[in-house]
């Protein structure tokens, strides 16, 4: 069985992308996956689990197998608490159970780190210690502008050079141009000798949200459209309160209208604009402050088949809240996930490297 811990320097990167594309890509293996230190908390069956590993048990398809050992998949998510219940020992057992319990009999187990690449290190979870202690294959994901993707690689050969570690390379990922990068800054790379598995390009559909996924982390109140909420959402408008006439307001001009698959966010009490909106090229209409709009907008609403969201939120807070969501994978994107499978399978070595 092959073991590699999946990790990334910074936040953010997309291991979890690219393990699931890795997943979805290589049909001809079979995969373990493990998390052992948590930091997506959700509740699932009166259970403490990491959205992450509950993702990949389900895309692994494998729940009645790997659900009964979900205290292995993530050891816990609190330092404090790991800490009282691990010294480095009690970590390095945990870890050999892991590989017990969750690899098995598998071709593969894929091992996915913390957010970054301190992360963990207080309590021997870090990328570098788990993949110490169970004798894996270390592959760090890089992302970024292209000066961060080359210090971070500069730091990955310093690094390497002080630990003992197997480290079998670099993924890089959301390039904006892969054939620039390749032919400007992937010489350089290959001289520090780090081993390129794969550059993946930026797909601004991997950045999109389900008006189904909004609802459920702004935790608000569908008050029609429930049947249309998996349409996807590629561009958002704010409707500020204001005394201008909706076809008049800058937010209403022809150039922002004609953006495709757009959500607009709105207070309640503005009729005006969720009114217009409802005439527009509009997927869904946030309603901010907890206003509930007259009966016959909701009524137009239902009669077009355009969802409309209730928050307790104001505008500003609600915009804001979005911009800084990122757009968690779900079981269910199922175009997502054939895109990263794509990707992984036309960008990278993933293949040759899981031989």
């Amino acid at each position: 069985m092959k073991k590699i811990v999946v990790s990334s320097i910074r936040s953010n990167a997309g291991k979890t992308s690219i393990i699931a594309g890795i997943i979805s890509s290589q049909k001809d293996k079979k995969f373990a996956y493990a998390k052992p230190l948590g930091d997506r908390l959700i509740y699932r069956r009166k259970r403490s689990w990491d959205y992450d590993a509950s993702l990949m048990v389900s895309l692994l398809e494998r729940e009645g197998e790997l659900e009964s050992h979900y205290e292995k998949i993530t050891l816990g998510f609190d330092h404090s608490k790991l800490r009282y219940m691990y010294d480095q020992e009690g970590i390095k057992t945990a870890l050999s159970d892991i590989v017990t319990n969750i690899g098995g009999k598998n071709d593969v187990l894929l091992i996915e780190g913390g957010k970054d690449f301190s992360c963990g290190a207080y309590v021997n979870l870090d990328p570098v210690s788990i993949a110490k202690y169970i004798d894996g294959t270390l592959v760090i994901v890089v992302s970024g502008d292209n000066d961060s993707i080359i210090d971070d690689i500069k730091f990955i050969e310093k690094y390497m050079k002080i630990i003992d570690a197997d480290f079998g390379g670099v993924i890089i990922n959301k390039v904006t141009d892969v054939e620039a990068f390749e032919n400007f800054f992937a010489p350089s790379i290959k001289e520090m000798g780090i081993n390129i598995i794969g550059v993946i390009p930026y797909e601004a559909q991997l950045t999109y949200f389900t008006l189904d996924f909004l609802a459920e982390k702004l935790f608000a109140r569908v008050l029609t459209g429930e049947e249309h909420l998996k349409k996807v959402v590629k561009s958002i408008i704010i409707g500020a309160p204001s005394d201008t006439c909706p076809d008049t307001d800058p937010l209403f001009t022809k150039q922002c209208v004609s953006r495709e698959n757009q959500l607009m966010i709105t207070g309640g009490e503005r009729s005006d604009m969720i009114l217009a909106a409802l005439e527009r090229d509009t997927i869904g209409i946030i309603l901010t402050n907890d206003i509930v709009p007259h009966h016959h907008i909701i009524s137009r609403a239902k009669e077009k088949g355009i969802p409309i969201l209730l928050v307790n939120m104001d505008t500003f807070i609600t915009a804001k809240t979005i911009d800084d969501m990122e757009a968690l994978l779900k079981k269910d994107d199922t175009e997502k996930i054939e895109l990263l499978s794509e990707l992984i399978e036309k960008y990278t070595r993933i293949k040759d490297f899981l031989t």
